[in-house]
């Protein structure tokens, strides 16, 4: 490949990283509407449900994203060896970073869910 094509290939791998951001925010947004606006009415079976699907979603999210962080580097370092330029073998921090961002963000809306349910009376 040339460089061009390898710019071009990192280019839209890096737009598939922000739509799967979209899709995420868009995920979770729905989630904590849902949450908000109907948990406590919400049959147990319904709950579950919901809970499961949305869990699904975020770890195939994640999984797809991870890919995506993954090629980035892959092709990164193929295009720093085409430039010349001596491709770094370190381990990016980025994606661990990701993960815990991700997995803050998902398991806060769980407990958010949870105290819509279960509120605390006094």
């Amino acid at each position: 490949m040339t460089e061009y094509e390898l710019s071009d290939l990192i280019n839209s791998i890096s737009s598939n990283i922000v739509q799967g951001q979209a899709v995420f925010l868009t995920t979770i947004t729905a989630y904590l509407v849902v949450a908000y606006s109907v948990g406590a009415k919400l049959t147990r079976f319904q709950v579950s449900f919901i809970n499961f699907v949305y869990i699904l979603f975020g770890l195939v999210g994640i999984q797809g994203q991870l890919y995506n962080f993954d090629r980035a580097y892959y092709w990164g370092g193929k295009l720093a060896e085409l430039s010349g330029e001596s491709p770094t073998s370190a381990e990016n921090a980025s994606p661990w970073v990701f993960i815990s961002v991700r997995l803050v963000m998902v398991i806060g809306s769980l407990i958010f869910m949870w105290q819509v349910r279960h509120p605390k009376t006094e």
